[in-house]
């Protein structure tokens, strides 16, 4: 037996802690969320810009569920076509809506304000609707934006609140994979 091919368990070097806390469902988390508190701060600050902001998050949520889905899929021996079809129909849903919403915005039966609370109850809504496909990771992201929603509606203020509450969500959800990590390790 050639000893250049076997590994030892001495020599093997395991996952770092940084590396089990971070795949690339908890960093797409972390990106979405980041991009909703950017996109909530906008709807609070500039109204008339925000429905722009969330229009381009469409495709940068969609492609982020894509990539959920793919590495979801992957192994499972489903097809690509049909993992696209899923995704591309949900979001162009969501990007018809958005365009709708904006044809109440130039026809005067919405304001700016309104039009970007609108388009953040849609976004919500579909991030949920994607997260009962995908996983419990983008239930929270849609969760997330309807309470944003309810802040943004309530509240004056609220932006500073959400980041707190973003980064207690995401330092909990690292918690729990970093000691489901550690307890599969033992």
């Amino acid at each position: 037996m050639d000893n250049s091919t076997v590994v030892s368990e001495d020599t093997a070097t395991p996952k770092s802690w940084l590396k089990r806390l971070f795949g690339i469902h908890e960093i797409i988390l972390v990106v979405l969320i980041l991009l909703s508190i950017i996109g909530i701060g906008i709807t609070d600050y500039s109204p008339q810009e925000s429905h722009r902001y969330w229009f381009v998050m469409v495709p940068v949520f969609a492609a982020a569920c894509l990539i959920l889905e793919w590495t979801r899929a992957r192994g499972k021996g489903q097809k690509w076509t049909a993992i696209v079809r899923t995704q591309l129909l949900l979001w162009l849903g969501l990007l018809l809506a958005v365009r709708l919403v904006y044809l109440l915005l130039q026809t005067g039966r919405l304001d700016n304000e309104n039009t970007g609370l609108i388009i953040l109850l849609l976004l919500a809504l579909t991030t949920f609707f994607a997260g009962i496909q995908l996983g419990w990771r983008l239930l929270i992201v849609g969760i997330f934006l309807g309470v944003a929603l309810i802040g943004a509606a309530y509240l004056e203020e609220f932006v500073w609140i959400f980041f707190i509450i973003a980064a207690v969500i995401v330092g909990l959800l690292l918690l729990l994979k970093y000691y489901a990590a550690k307890k599969s390790d033992l």
